[in-house]
């Protein structure tokens, strides 16, 4: 069944085409998730960012990327998902990319949730 958001349907397609990409509805957006992995992008007004990190952070900054801010608490929140350039959605190989960084961030984050846990 597509998603309710024309826009968050393109993204998966996309990216779904590159890699087995599957997604899950949240807080009016959509977080995006590899073959069982954990959450590597979100969607969330109009724009699909990447899971960042202190290793890949800089990737994203150096082509413009910024971070997707929350402002549903009591203060605008950065979170750790960052834009990419509009025009690399057309480049197969720039998205897979972007798409390996933010699935290698969010297996690392997974890793460390789950040492914490012990």
């Amino acid at each position: 069944m597509p998603l309710k958001d024309p826009r968050a349907e393109t993204d998966l397609q996309t990216m779904n085409a590159l890699s087995p990409t599957t997604s899950r509805a949240m807080f009016g957006g959509y977080g995006f998730y590899s073959e069982g992995g954990p959450m590597f992008a979100l969607y969330a007004i109009d724009q699909t960012y990447f899971k960042v990190d202190d290793e890949n952070r800089a990737a994203f900054e150096e082509v413009g990327g910024g971070p997707f801010i929350w402002t549903g608490g009591d203060a605008p929140m950065a979170m750790s998902y960052y834009s990419i350039p509009p025009e690399d959605w057309n480049d197969s190989a720039k998205l897979r990319s972007w798409m390996e960084l933010g699935q290698a961030a969010a297996e690392r984050a997974a890793l460390k949730k789950a040492k914490k846990k012990r």
